[in-house]
């Protein structure tokens, strides 16, 4: 409002003086105006001296300005004057308009001469005195103006400030209602009506408004569902988990408790809600409880999580239990207005909590976890960790007293297959057998481990000499070698054994255990179901096989490794039918190296895998060049078992096949050891089956060494079946490798494979061979292996040998493999 009428009292100062001065010149430039056409008017009617035209004039002066208030002529001595006309009464304006305007009566006085042109005192007429005219006016108009202006513009104001105010009070009518609407909405929705929304309607800004509060409401409703279901889950996690929880506010009373809480103290929710905490968390001793009072004045007073143990809690009942608690603080965000705050709330809490467990058990838990940790669940012996512990101090013994300790690894004998064939139930249970005999035999003075697996260790301290070693291992094996009676069925599984002795020296438990596992390794080299000691020499060969590897990797990298080539016979037909390719090493210094001096080193590294498919790489080369002249011919390749067993074997041979498509994969045959086939011969047969589905042969390798039964046989879908050299060499002087041969012979008619003898090193050992049935060939008695570039001019220049083929016309013998004629009856070559 002071505004306002600053504004107003300004603009129209400001206007008054306008007015005025627009009127105050007006006003005299009409008085001179008037003043000189009165003087004109004047002069001949003086020189006539027509007074009473004189006297007309002067009287109708006023109708030409009515501001004036009196004329009057003076001439020679005569005077004539004539009042103005009366201001009108409906234009009046106010007295103090005058003072405001400063518009003031004027005076006009001037002196008009009478004389004419050329007359007077120089003239040629006669000379008039000059006459005087005088001119009174009253600023009537001019004010009048002024007052009719500024009244106007009053009126215009008037108006202007009559619609502000309206609009005003419209505007304050529209706030009002506006904030009457949203107080009403802030109430319901304070008083918990969360899904009050105001209507979106009305003025811009009524609609932001509700469009804000709606926002904002929708946001709140929001965040209490979100803490309503927070603390229902928080609620429901109090009530299901197993500790006890209760909350206890800044005066120590207890404001809520969970079910495992109620169940401890023996106090309902109801009963202990509002009661001080000592009142229902009752500890047994006088100790722990001022030890409570103390941890809450603590936390009041900002202080950290405090944790007990071994505290007796008391029911109302007498019941007791032992328990240990956590107690802590519940704080909040912030802490404004912390100096009207008692002392916990300027600290920030709010309330505490305590958190407590029944912990009665929890030492025969430990207890039993404890046993845990040193034994192994399966078995109940000892486990590595034990085993780490005793080992160092039966060694820590043995130096001190310069004993003898006999260390002592073992591993059941094909025990894979046990669980191949029986599952893992029926391992777990041999397992448990063994153990149990093993912990028998050990007794108080021994200490048997299960390292994990099929591995056990048993440590013999304060032994007199080796031979009492030798003595009770000899034993153990015996007892190990019994069979095990499970519910279905009785099954042998003998045990192989590693022996390391230590005499004397400075060596470490980890090194004698590594001792006695190279032991192991060596005695299922050597046949299982044996004891091999660790031999110190053997142990500095192992130590050189990283650098053996290093040399043969370095020579793959070189491409020293080649292949020669043997020819595979058909001697009935007296013909060539393919090639085996067998890897040499090709050394700068050594010469030609057979591959039995290298490949052991490397047969259980992935080194071997890069080998195989060198060998592949290279055999299929060869056979690419030499289909050119010898379309039939089928190439070999022995593949070790770790490349073979491999799970992407097949993707990688066929890969390589890929490299190679003039070579069709039915003329490319694997040779896989019997051996290394039953160690996983399902997954074996699953390889198998997918090469023969690109077209690829299999030959058993070697087959009569491993266990040839003819369940595996009917198992593995090889279609050749290789009989080792070692049987067809003595066949001719030993009775039993003949039986042997004739009886794999029989085996392959009977499953209906192809037979291939290996080791034909005379005509005898062919015709032999043809008189058992079997035509198939290859040994120094047809030729040696030969590099590529001399099997060409070596197959040019073979013949047929006629012994064998005169052998082909004889009879067949039977199974019994018995010679039907001498062997000396059959003409030489």
């Amino acid at each position: 409002m002071l505004l306002v009428t600053v504004i107003v009292s300004v603009r129209y100062t400001l206007m008054t003086e306008s007015e005025s001065a627009a009127a105050r010149q007006r006003y005299e430039i009409e008085a001179q105006q008037l003043s000189q056409y009165l003087a004109a008017a004047l002069k001949p009617l003086q020189r006539e001296r027509n007074q009473l035209a004189i006297a007309a004039l002067l009287a109708g002066a006023a109708a030409h300005d009515p501001d004036l208030a009196m004329v009057r002529w003076e001439h020679g001595g005569n005077a004539t004057s004539s009042a103005g006309a009366a201001p009108l009464p409906d234009l009046a304006h106010p007295s103090w308009l005058g003072r405001v305007t400063a518009i003031e009566p004027l005076y006009l006085k001037l002196r008009v001469p009478l004389h004419e042109v050329g007359a007077g005192p120089g003239g040629a007429g006669p000379g008039l005195a000059p006459g005087t005219l005088s001119l009174w006016f009253h600023p009537t108009q001019p004010l009048n103006r002024v007052w009719r202006a500024l009244r106007q513009q009053a009126a215009i104001s008037a108006v202007n400030i009559v619609t502000i105010y309206v609009l005003l009070g419209l505007l304050i009518y529209l706030n009002r209602r506006m904030q009457l609407r949203l107080e009403s909405a802030t109430g319901r929705f304070q008083n918990g009506d969360l899904g009050m929304r105001m209507p979106v309607s009305g003025s811009p800004e009524a609609r932001a408004m509700a469009t804000t509060f709606n926002s904002m409401a929708s946001q709140v409703q929001a965040l209490v569902h979100s803490l309503q279901e927070q603390k229902e889950r928080i609620e429901v996690t109090l009530s299901s988990i197993g500790d006890a929880v209760i909350v206890i506010g800044l005066d120590g009373r207890i404001g809520s408790m969970n079910e495992a809480a109620q169940q401890l103290t023996g106090y309902g929710e109801e009963q202990a809600r509002g009661r001080q905490l000592q009142a229902v968390f009752t500890l047994a001793n006088n100790f722990g409880h001022q030890a409570l009072k103390r941890t809450m004045q603590s936390i009041y007073a900002g202080g950290a999580v405090v944790r007990a143990k071994n505290q007796t809690l008391r029911q109302p009942s007498g019941a007791s239990f032992v328990i240990e608690y956590t107690i802590a603080p519940i704080r909040r965000n912030g802490d404004g207005g912390a100096a009207r705050l008692s002392a916990a709330a300027q600290a920030g809490v709010q309330g505490i909590v305590l958190v407590f467990r029944d912990v009665s058990e929890k030492k025969q838990l430990i207890q039993q976890m404890s046993w845990q940790s040193q034994h192994d669940l399966l078995t109940g012996l000892p486990n590595r960790s034990a085993l780490a512990a005793r080992f160092e101090h039966e060694l820590e013994l043995a130096k001190e007293h310069n004993a003898m300790l006999a260390v002592c690894m073992l591993d059941l004998d094909h025990f894979q297959q046990v669980n191949e064939r029986g599952g893992h139930a029926l391992g777990d249970e041999i397992l448990k057998q063994a153990a149990g005999r093993l912990h028998s035999f050990a007794g108080p003075r021994h200490y048997a481990a299960r390292l994990g697996g099929d591995e056990f260790v048993l440590l013999l301290p304060d032994q007199p000499d080796q031979a009492a070693v030798e003595h009770t291992l000899a034993q153990l094996l015996a007892l190990l070698a019994r069979p095990y009676h499970c519910e279905t069925q009785t099954l042998s599984v003998p045990a192989s054994a590693g022996v390391t002795i230590y005499q004397g020296g400075d060596i470490s438990a980890d090194n004698l255990l590594r001792h006695a596992d190279q032991a192991l390794y060596q005695a299922k080299l050597t046949g299982r179901n044996k004891v091999h000691y660790f031999d110190v020499h053997l142990d500095e060969q192992v130590r050189t096989h990283h650098n053996r590897r290093t040399e043969i990797r370095a020579a793959l990298r070189a491409e020293e490794l080649c292949l020669y080539y043997q020819p595979k016979l058909d001697m009935r037909a007296g013909r060539i039918i393919g090639m085996e390719a067998l890897l040499r090493w090709r050394h700068p210094q050594r010469g030609i190296v057979g591959p039995m001096e290298f490949l052991p080193v490397v047969e259980h590294t992935d080194l071997i895998v890069e080998i195989g498919d060198m060998v592949l790489r290279h055999a299929l080369r060869q056979l690419e060049l030499w289909r050119a002249s010898h379309p039939d011919w089928v190439v070999s390749v022995n593949i070790a078992a770790r490349h073979f067993q491999r799970t992407d074997f097949v993707p990688r041979l066929t890969a390589i096949l890929a490299e190679f498509p003039g070579v069709p994969p039915r003329m490319l045959e694997l040779e896989i050891l019997e051996s290394s086939a039953l160690a996983d011969i399902g997954h074996v047969r699953a390889i198998m089956l997918e090469c023969q589905a690109l077209g690829i042969r299999f030959a058993l390798d070697d087959f009569g060494t491993g266990y040839s039964s003819m369940s595996y046989l009917k198992r593995l879908p090889a279609e050749v079946l290789k009989i080792d050299q070692s049987f067809v060499r003595n066949m001719l002087v030993d009775r039993d490798d003949l039986h042997l041969v004739s009886a794999v012979i029989g085996l392959a008619r009977a499953f209906n494979r192809s037979v291939i003898a290996e080791g034909v090193e005379t005509v005898e050992h062919g015709a032999q061979l043809m008189r058992l049935g079997c035509e198939l060939a290859q040994g120094y008695g047809i030729a040696r292996p030969m590099p590529a570039g001399e099997v060409l001019p070596w197959t040019a220049s073979f013949a047929a040998t006629p012994a064998w083929q005169r052998a082909a016309l004889l009879p067949v013998d039977g199974m019994s493999g018995a010679p039907s004629i001498p062997y000396a009856s059959l003409p030489s070559a």
